[in-house]
């Protein structure tokens, strides 16, 4: 924890980023993940293989985007040398800056896609600026994002008695997969739709992750052993379950 708190302090970020707790959520995901890597592998390998399978049909040098990039964990980097890659998150830890500074194939873009991060800091309102600068790609992979968007945002908004809509959460989400379509004909998109807490094998509670958003039958759905007892309590485990859309202009 100490060592997560000096990585907070050293680490260059906006203070908009840092009052609304990416930094913070960022350096804690990579000590998860060095905790409960073991647990988190079949997750892993399966965003993997469904990026890869994504990228299948594109012609060498083509364009693909990522936004939640994250630490890339759940990205075959190597098995995408054919292709340019755009890493879109809101701030890239200074190990992944290092990782592709002598790779000009690799572009690192640090960006709010909710566009609404500056307006609740700064004016104290839900007023989204429009991200008008990620380029038009040959497929763009929403990674690990989709229910996780307006989190930060409510948290924050709540902290600071900040009115937001009836339907915020609902609404973010909404207008992230509108965006998608605008950027690449072929969209990827992985994301926990439903997380369920355990004690031993009895179910305790399940929250639905993603509200009604019109989207067709996952291609694949899985479970994400994101907690398991003893990371968030000493009795009590959480899993993610996961679901996965392939979008093309047929769907």
């Amino acid at each position: 924890m100490i060592f997560e708190a000096l990585q907070h302090l050293l680490i260059p970020a906006p203070k908009e980023v840092k009052a609304l707790g990416y930094l913070r959520e960022a350096i804690a995901i990579e000590a998860r993940y060095a905790r409960c890597h073991t647990a988190w592998a079949t997750h892993l390998n399966k965003c993997q293989q469904h990026i890869l399978t994504a990228a299948e049909g594109l012609e060498p040098g083509s364009t693909v985007m990522i936004i939640g990039s994250g630490a890339l964990h759940d990205v075959p980097v190597a098995d995408l040398r054919a292709h340019s890659l755009i890493l879109v998150d809101i701030v890239h830890l200074p190990k992944i800056r290092k990782r592709f500074q002598n790779r000009p194939d690799v572009q690192l873009i640090e960006q709010d896609v909710t566009g609404l991060v500056r307006s609740l800091f700064f004016a104290k309102e839900a007023k989204p600026e429009v991200v008008d600068n990620l380029l038009k790609v040959d497929l763009v992979i929403s990674l690990n994002i989709l229910s996780q968007l307006p989190l930060n945002l409510i948290k924050y908004a709540g902290k600071h008695h900040i009115p937001l809509p009836d339907d915020f959460a609902g609404q973010v989400m909404a207008a992230h997969l509108g965006m998608l379509k605008t950027l690449a004909p072929h969209a990827l998109i992985i994301g926990d739709v439903a997380r369920c807490y355990y004690q031993g094998d009895d179910l305790l509670d399940k929250e639905v992750a993603v509200p009604d958003l019109n989207l067709p039958i996952p291609d694949d759905q899985w479970d994400w052993h994101i907690a398991p007892k003893g990371e968030l309590d000493r009795d009590i485990s959480l899993i993610h379950h996961v679901a996965c859309w392939q979008i093309t202009p047929d769907s």
